[in-house]
């Protein structure tokens, strides 16, 4: 297996948190702009916990999961993408059977 770069198996993680850092500085510098309003607030703070996960997520990224764990989990996620194509495919024909036992051609 070809070895990757450190920008393409690094350098999305740390693009999305540069992009999630900016948008938690600049929901921190509108928040004492904004009114008063208990679900002004709520509003705020949910979005803010959300920007929160996104940064561990990918804090978590790129101090945290080795190259080995990285192989694991694109493997992970190829065989869950086949296992859907696979069901949506079995689904698919059984509908078409069942439309052609339901006219009388088997």
């Amino acid at each position: 297996m070809a070895k990757t770069s450190w920008w393409t198996a690094r350098g999305k993680h740390l693009l999305y948190l540069m992009a999630a850092l900016g948008m938690v500085f600049y929901a921190l510098m509108r928040l004492e702009e904004g009114g008063a309003g208990a679900y002004f607030r709520l509003f705020w703070y949910s979005w803010l916990g959300f920007a929160a996960v996104i940064v561990a997520a990918n804090v978590n990224m790129l101090l945290f999961v080795s190259e080995e764990k990285r192989r694991e989990l694109a493997r992970i996620k190829r065989a869950k993408r086949l296992n859907l194509e696979r069901s949506l495919e079995r689904r698919l024909a059984g509908g078409e059977k069942a439309k052609r036992i339901v006219r009388g051609r088997q």
